[in-house]
C-alpha cells in the first residue's frame, strides 16, 4: 500500500467512525499530510463513492468533510438511524421534520408529555432548534439534522421531500387534520380556502389536498395540484373518504379507523331498530339517518341541523369545533338523532 493509499484509507476510517463533520484540519493531523493534500485526497474519495452508486456519499461542508447517507435515501434510513438515536427519540424527531415549524404543545398532543424531554435531548444533539412562541415553544429542525441525514438543504421543504421519498405529501384543512393524524398520514395543515403568505407556500408543496365537497372551484385560484374532496358527513361516508385518502396518497394505515367505524355502525343500527321512526328535514338528516338504517317516516320525529334555524324535535349538532375528533363529530350526531326529542 503507498503512503497516498494508507493516508486516504486513514481519512475514510476517521469519517466512517466520528458520525460528524471532520474539519480539514482534523484529517490532516490523522492523516499526517498537509492540509492541501488531505483536502485531495478527500475529493478523491468523494468521487470514488459517487462513481459506484453508492448509499453513503463523502460530502464537503464548510471547511469540512462528512461521510453520510446518500440524498434522497434519508426517508428510508430515519427509522433505522444509528443505535445512539433510540426509537421513541427517532419518532419524535420525524414528526417534528414533517410538521416543522410545529408547537411544542401540538407535539405534546401527538408523542405525549414523554415529549418534553425528547425535545431536550434533540436540541442537545443539535438535531432540533427550540424558539420561544407565546406560551410554548417552535420546534424546527437544524442543518445539524440535514447533515446528519444527508440531505441537501436544511430548507423545510427539502427535508420534508427527502423523507417523503415517494410518497404523496398530503395537505389537510384543520377540520381534517384528526382524520389525517388517524391514518398516519404524512401530512401539513393548510388553510386553502382564504390562504394566507404562509398558507400559499404550503399549497406549493404539497402532492394532495383534501378538503371539504364543494370548495374545489373556490380553492382552484389558489392550488393546481390534485384534490380530494372528503365527504364526512356520516360513518360511511368518513370510512369511504379514508380508504380513498390513503389509497390516493399512497400512504396510511385505514384499517384500525375502518374496524372502529365498523363496530359503531353496528352498535347505532341496532340502536336504531328500537327507536321511533323521524322525519328529516334537510338531506344531511335523511344521509345520517339512512347510514344509521334509522325508520324514515312523513310521521315521525322532526329532526334538522342545529345551525340551520329550523325548528325541529331534534336538533343535530352540526357546527362543532373544528379541534374535535372528527370520528367524535360524526358520533355526537349520530347519538342525537338516535336520542330522541331535544
Amino acid at each position: 500500500m503507498t503512503a497516498d493509499s494508507y493516508a486516504k484509507a486513514v481519512i475514510e476510517a476517521a469519517l466512517f467512525a466520528s458520525g460528524r463533520i471532520l474539519a480539514l484540519r482534523e484529517l490532516a493531523d490523522l492523516s499526517g499530510l498537509s492540509e492541501e493534500r488531505a483536502r485531495v485526497l478527500a475529493d478523491e474519495l468523494a468521487a470514488q463513492y459517487a462513481a459506484r452508486d453508492s448509499g453513503i456519499e463523502i460530502k464537503s461542508i464548510g471547511e469540512g468533510y462528512s461521510m453520510q447517507v446518500r440524498f434522497g435515501l434519508a426517508g428510508r434510513v430515519i427509522s433505522f438511524a444509528p443505535k445512539e438515536i433510540e426509537a421513541p427519540l427517532i419518532r419524535t424527531l420525524a414528526i417534528i421534520a414533517y410538521k416543522q415549524p410545529i408547537k411544542q404543545s401540538a407535539l405534546v398532543e401527538i408523542r405525549g408529555n414523554k415529549s418534553y424531554d425528547h425535545v431536550k435531548e434533540l436540541e442537545r444533539r443539535g438535531l432540533v432548534k427550540a424558539e420561544k412562541f407565546s406560551r410554548t415553544k417552535l420546534l424546527s429542525t437544524t442543518s445539524g439534522f440535514a447533515d446528519y441525514f444527508g440531505i441537501s438543504s436544511a430548507d423545510p421543504q427539502t427535508i420534508r421531500r427527502a423523507l417523503l421519498q415517494d410518497k404523496k405529501l398530503v395537505g389537510v384543512t384543520p377540520m381534517y387534520e384528526s382524520l389525517a393524524l388517524r391514518l398516519a398520514l404524512d401530512h401539513i395543515v393548510v388553510n386553502p380556502y382564504k390562504p394566507d403568505a404562509v398558507d400559499i407556500e404550503r399549497l406549493k408543496e404539497i402532492d394532495l389536498l383534501v378538503l371539504a365537497p364543494g370548495y374545489a372551484g373556490r380553492v382552484r385560484q389558489h392550488y393546481g395540484g390534485q384534490m380530494l374532496e372528503a365527504g364526512v358527513r356520516t360513518l360511511s361516508q368518513l370510512k369511504e373518504s379514508a380508504e380513498r385518502i390513503c389509497l390516493e396518497s399512497g400512504s396510511g394505515d385505514v384499517e384500525p379507523l375502518a374496524a372502529e367505524v365498523d363496530s359503531l355502525l353496528k352498535r347505532f343500527r341496532q340502536k336504531a331498530k328500537s327507536r321511533r321512526a323521524i322525519k328529516p328535514l334537510t338531506p344531511m338528516i335523511e344521509e345520517l339517518a339512512r347510514d344509521l338504517r334509522l325508520s324514515v317516516q312523513e310521521d315521525g320525529l322532526t329532526a334538522a341541523p342545529d345551525s340551520s334555524g329550523i325548528e325541529a324535535d331534534i336538533l343535530v349538532p352540526v357546527h362543532q369545533p373544528y379541534d374535535m375528533d372528527i370520528l367524535e363529530r360524526i358520533v355526537q350526531r349520530c347519538e342525537k338523532i338516535l336520542g330522541g326529542k331535544s
